[in-house]
């Protein structure tokens, strides 16, 4: 694995990251709406839309990061997964 191959492993890591935290927002988002008092249809519309949005990024993300981990042996993968935890060495 060298050094390009490295960054980009890493920067769909990080994506997959980025993306589940916004998907978790958007879900608190979209329980608080449901349960307002009243709820108002327009808005609980609105986050859902944004929530299902975040679910497709994420599985998006998933699918980009399988399809540049499965380039490598499952001892770089799992080298660089440690890598962001901090349990291995870079």
């Amino acid at each position: 694995m060298n050094g390009d191959d490295l960054a980009e492993l890493l920067r769909a890591l990080v994506e997959l990251q980025q993306a589940e935290d916004a998907s978790a927002r958007a879900a608190w988002v979209l329980a608080e709406a449901e349960e307002a008092d009243p709820a108002l249809p327009a808005e609980v519309e609105r986050a859902r839309e944004r929530y299902e949005a975040a679910v497709a990024a994420v599985e998006a993300a998933r699918a980009r990061r399988r399809e540049i981990e499965a380039q490598f042996s499952p001892a770089e993968v799992a080298r660089v997964h440690g890598m962001l935890t901090g349990t291995g060495r870079g």
